[in-house]
């Protein structure tokens, strides 16, 4: 079991400022599950948070760009330490200080003595955790550098590593107005000497499992359409204590306000979809579905549960051997029917000659029929070796499946235009929600 950590952490700058009459959206996703360091240790749901939180912000929250950064990815969308601030960094340069900017974060993460909290990327050292992991005060000064008035943090992290109405939303926050805040706030997702709990029947941490709900509309408490900060952490703070009596476990969440908070921040509207998103079935790419097309036409499976790149590949190596097997077996069967249909010199035993005349008329027809024989054999013998090779890698070397998704390209999203129709960038087909 693992300790974890949520904070909220907005930035307020003076009022002052002038105001960007049409303020923008924007969101920096991370999902840390896998560790180049074995000491540091695997997590089960840490991309499917991310990607989780990914698809709600994007969905009911008419975000104007949402930049992910998980693993599987190009190598630069990893989330090493350098892609995390040089991306975080790049965002950040496109904002203007009234537009949201939202960061989560869902990976290992430790704390120091001075309470400073540290998240850990994909290539972080364990030995040197503090040298090699991102301070979440770094990252809130980056935000500062920019005057930004709204800057919100959700951080899903280890204290120790050792441990339809969707577009009605993007429509209604497309025109709503911000409003102007000052809070900094830190929501934990339970105090030090107990655990944070993930979730086995949905895939994700129970903590972002609340806050999906949240985000999605149960948080909203006073039915105005909008969820916001207030309303999201009043609702994952009580959710977590019903699930901790139920479940007979003990994790105990608490906030910690560190300014005054003037009006609250709207995150998403409200939409309370009929099936939420951390209670859609997983993603199983080894459903029997694509396990029967892998098995009819080699890599056609990987193809159809998103490996697109590898599903290609194996297919086309697949598709070229059948047509080399089809013209080997069709060279067989035309130089089967001309040994057949070979004439040679009836055998008589008087004249020794005819079995000499007979072998250099009728033999070369047979070598032929021979050899297409083992070019067709060695054909489909290189097929049956293609078809095994696709089921174990169909089976071994596929997608973990409890992950939400087998992502292979970088997330990259972007809304412009009435409305945010108009979407820019490159979406995987292995994203499945």
């Amino acid at each position: 079991m693992k300790s974890k950590i949520l904070i909220f952490l907005f930035f307020a700058t003076p009022s002052f400022l002038v105001a960007d009459s049409n303020p923008k959206r924007f969101g920096f996703i991370v999902g840390v599950s896998e560790y180049k360091e074995l000491a540091l240790g695997d997590l089960k749901t840490a991309k499917s948070d991310a990607l989780g939180m990914t698809k709600i912000l994007f969905s009911y929250g008419s975000y104007n760009r949402i930049q992910t950064l998980v693993r599987e990815g190009s190598v630069n969308s990893t989330p090493t330490k350098y892609n995390i601030l040089s991306h975080f960094e790049a965002l950040l340069e496109e904002t203007n200080p009234d537009d949201l900017f939202v960061f989560y974060f869902s990976g290992h993460g430790v704390v120091d003595y001075n309470d400073r909290v540290y998240l850990l990327p994909e290539d972080a050292n364990p030995q040197k955790p503090f040298e090699t992991g991102i301070a979440v005060e770094q990252l809130l000064e980056m935000t500062k550098k920019y005057k930004l008035k709204r800057v919100v943090f959700f951080i899903d992290a280890c204290r120790n590593p050792d441990d339809g109405k969707g577009e009605e939303g993007r429509k209604y926050l497309e025109g709503s107005s911000f409003r102007d805040s000052e809070i900094v706030s830190v929501f934990y997702s339970t105090k030090v000497g107990y655990s944070s709990y993930e979730d086995p029947k949905s895939g994700y941490g129970v903590f972002t499992k609340f806050l999906i709900y949240g985000l999605e509309g149960r948080a909203d408490s006073n039915y105005n359409g909008e969820v916001s900060y207030s309303e999201l952490s009043n609702y994952v703070i009580s959710s977590l204590r019903e699930w901790s009596k139920t479940n007979q476990k003990l994790q105990k969440p608490y906030t910690k306000e560190y300014a005054e908070k003037s009006e609250d921040t709207v995150l998403t509207y409200a939409v309370n979809p009929e099936t939420s998103l951390a209670d859609a079935p997983l993603f199983n790419p080894y459903n029997p579905t694509y396990a029967f097309r892998s098995f009819l036409f080699p890599g056609w499976g990987q193809y159809a549960r998103g490996q697109e790149e590898k599903g290609k590949i194996i297919m086309s190596i697949f598709a070229l051997g059948v047509l080399y097997a089809g013209y080997q077996y069709n060279t067989y069967r035309n130089d089967k029917a001309a040994y057949e249909s070979a004439v040679g010199i009836p055998p008589n035993s008087r004249v020794v000659e005819t079995v000499a005349l007979n072998y250099y008329l009728i033999e070369p027809y047979r070598q032929r029929m021979e050899t297409s024989r083992t070019n067709l054999s060695q054909a489909l013998t290189a097929l049956l070796v293609l078809w095994s090779a696709n089921v174990f890698d169909f089976y071994l070397l596929g997608p973990n499946p409890k992950e939400k998704s087998g992502v292979w390209l970088e997330f990259h999203w972007e809304n412009q235009g009435y409305m945010g129709m108009d979407r820019i960038g490159k979406l995987g087909y292995a994203m499945q929600f």
